[in-house]
């Protein structure tokens, strides 16, 4: 309860923009922390990346131009995001249920949400770029 009276007292004597970086500051160490006390490499996939890239990429180009670029992007990575996650499970559909081993199903279900997961961090992000 003192942490929270705190940070609201810190947010009355901060300006918009040093509160917004404050804010990006705190969610980005929450966010990178968490992965960090994990195992990194369970959130890294370069297949997933790469789709993130282009796509997000590709339809910033394609989208109504009226938007800013960083809510394009931010849209793109969510799009791309939820398009890499139905890529990934057609694909465990079509081949896991009968030849993954428990295990590997996992693994390939947690790589499944890598796109979503980058996507939606993308869109934290740039959110704040459009505000």
């Amino acid at each position: 309860f003192a942490s929270l009276l705190l940070a609201l007292v810190i947010m009355n004597k901060l300006s918009k923009t040093n509160s917004k970086s404050l804010g990006i500051f705190i969610a980005s160490l929450t966010i990178f922390g968490t992965i960090a006390s994990l195992e990194i490499s369970a959130f890294f996939h370069p297949e997933a990346a790469l789709l993130m890239i282009g796509g997000t990429f590709s339809y910033t180009l394609i989208a109504n131009r009226a938007k800013s670029i960083a809510y394009r992007i931010g849209e793109g990575a969510v799009f791309f995001g939820w398009l890499g996650l139905l890529i990934a499970w057609t694909h465990i559909a079509y081949n896991s249920f009968y030849d993954f081993r428990p295990d590997g199903l996992g693994l390939a279900v947690a790589y499944s949400m890598h796109p979503l997961f980058y996507g939606y961090i993308i869109k934290f992000f740039t959110h704040f770029s459009c505000s």
